[in-house]
């Protein structure tokens, strides 16, 4: 299995090129192109819909089904995670660590919890109910420090 650093593409077309062989695809422009956009997205969590409109801002022609279907390729290949942060849509991310989501009910913003901080919990649960958390994702429901400064 590759190490999750492995899965973030390098700067550089080339590299991102030889990221995307190594996972055992072919380096298509489509590939390339759909890549490149969540790589640029700064942590952002992009639908199918939110990278195709990025595509068309940046005078990239691609079909909609293509996008979904890339994103497939790349998520079945490992170099995307697919996650779900409660409002039924599937987001994708490259997840150069391993991390849980803390998302706000109110507003939408979306944290990234350490597993370690998961760890603590799961540890916890355990003890005090002998309940054993498993290895799935985490979405953790609540306020953000804005929402929650503004309610009180």
């Amino acid at each position: 299995m590759r190490s999750p650093t492995s899965k973030a593409p390098r700067n550089g077309d080339a590299a991102t090129r030889e990221t995307i062989r190594v996972a055992g695809l072919r380096a298509t422009p489509q590939r390339l192109a759909v890549l490149s956009v969540i790589a640029r997205a700064g942590g952002a969590h992009l639908s199918a819909d939110d990278v195709w409109l990025r595509l068309r801002q940046g005078s990239g022609e691609m079909d909609r089904s293509t996008v979904y279907r890339v994103l497939a390729d790349l998520t079945g290949a490992g170099l995307l995670e697919q996650v779900r942060l409660g409002d039924g849509v599937s987001r994708f991310e490259i997840q150069e660590v391993a991390h849980h989501h803390a998302v706000c009910t109110r507003c939408g913003a979306t944290e990234d919890v350490s597993v370690p901080a998961v760890h603590a919990l799961a540890s916890r649960l355990r003890r005090d109910t002998g309940f054993v958390l498993g290895h799935h994702p985490l979405l953790l429901p609540g306020l953000c420090a804005t929402c929650a400064a503004s309610r009180d």
